[in-house]
């Protein structure tokens, strides 16, 4: 599945175009989609099949996963992947640490019953390696430029 993210001064938009030729598409508003790249350096990198990109593959759309009712049904594994992304995120923003990403992950998965992917500090590194690459791609492109992904 291809993502693509194209930047726009006024409204971001992140589509998704499966490998039937299906798209789901929305806008995001003008902010940096730091937490749809977040999902997709997590969900790649752990091998995530039922996050945010992986259902969206199976069929889903961006707006069933925007549905209150639906997230409601969603499997542990899409809950993974969404800690697994805001942590990133957050550690991108520079909110937490490297040192810190896999307690904080480990402290919300149990308070949840999911079980957190084995990971070691070179794992964090890469993943956040990978996801401020994506953010310094993100800030070069001109208007109307897009970020292509591939799922």
């Amino acid at each position: 599945m291809e993502i693509r993210i194209i930047k726009d001064n006024r409204r971001n938009i992140l589509s998704c175009i499966r490998e039937d030729g299906s798209i789901t598409s929305i806008g995001l508003g003008p902010d940096l989609p730091n937490h749809d790249m977040a999902h997709f350096v997590v969900e790649s990198y752990f091998g995530l099949k039922q996050g945010f990109y992986g259902m969206i593959k199976s069929g889903m759309t961006i707006e069933d996963l925007s549905n209150k009712e639906i997230i409601k049904t969603l499997g542990k594994e899409s809950w993974l992947a969404e800690i697994l992304a805001r942590n990133l995120q957050a550690l991108g923003s520079g909110s937490s640490t490297i040192e810190e990403f896999i307690s904080l992950v480990i402290w919300e998965t149990n308070t949840m019953s999911i079980q957190p992917p084995k990971m070691k500090l070179s794992d964090v590194k890469k993943i956040k390696s990978s996801f401020d690459e994506l953010c310094k791609q993100w800030k070069q492109l001109s208007n109307q430029d897009r970020l292509s992904l591939m799922f």
